[in-house]
């Protein structure tokens, strides 16, 4: 039977040698977490989560308090590599949503790693353009006027992400509106348009796209 670690669900860590991934694995800190546990906040942040099984989400509280989700976590995701290097969180939160189990990986433990095996700071730094592509995306449909060319523009990059007419939507729909910048009543309106429209069926989260959306 194949050896499972924690470490091989990154990016970062699995394409390292195994007797490398069992260097790392030494460093991490395994946790079983209950859903609602914050597990990273701007008072305990200097650290990578990993989920090695569960789901979780990222967000950041605004000055008034009100929440902005930037991401959705679910098995072999990650979140705190900027973290690691130093930079600052002032209002970003990872909350589990789910009874999870997680991978901590402090900085110190971390910085005395990437001294040693400088070729994990080029893999850190792969990562961080695939994390700064993403807030791209967010910033592209937030630009567009109105909700409506947002929505089938965000299926549009579900579609090619995930290869599929049919695709998964990865937020809740309270959660997606929010990363597209409207409420959920105004998110639910669009879709139900959408479906009437035969442009899309819909099923829970799952979402087939019937006729192209480009043309909308």
């Amino acid at each position: 039977m194949a050896e499972e670690l924690c470490v091989q669900l990154v990016p970062l860590f699995n394409q390292l040698d195994l007797e490398r991934q069992r260097q790392v694995e030494r460093l991490v800190h395994h946790q079983h977490v209950h859903r609602g546990t914050i597990v990273a906040s701007p008072a305990n942040s200097d650290r990578l989560v990993i989920v090695e099984r569960g789901q979780g989400r990222m967000y950041q509280l605004s000055a008034s308090g009100d929440e902005q989700v930037q991401r959705t976590l679910t098995t072999g995701d990650y979140v705190g590599e900027t973290w690691l290097l130093g930079a600052a969180n002032t209002s970003s939160y990872v909350e589990m949503t789910t009874d999870s189990d997680i991978c901590i990986l402090d900085r110190p433990d971390f910085t005395r790693l990437i001294q040693a095996q400088h070729d994990l700071a080029l893999k850190l730094l792969a990562g961080q353009a695939a994390t700064i592509s993403r807030l791209r995306q967010q910033t592209q449909l937030l630009g567009l006027p109105s909700v409506e060319e947002r929505l089938t523009a965000y299926l549009d990059q579900l579609m090619a992400q995930q290869g599929s007419a049919t695709v998964t939507l990865p937020l809740k729909l309270k959660d997606l509106a929010t990363y597209l910048g409207t409420t959920p009543e105004t998110l639910s309106r669009q879709l139900t348009k959408l479906t009437q429209a035969g442009r899309i069926s819909r099923h829970r989260r799952q979402v087939r796209m019937l006729k192209s959306l480009k043309s909308l």
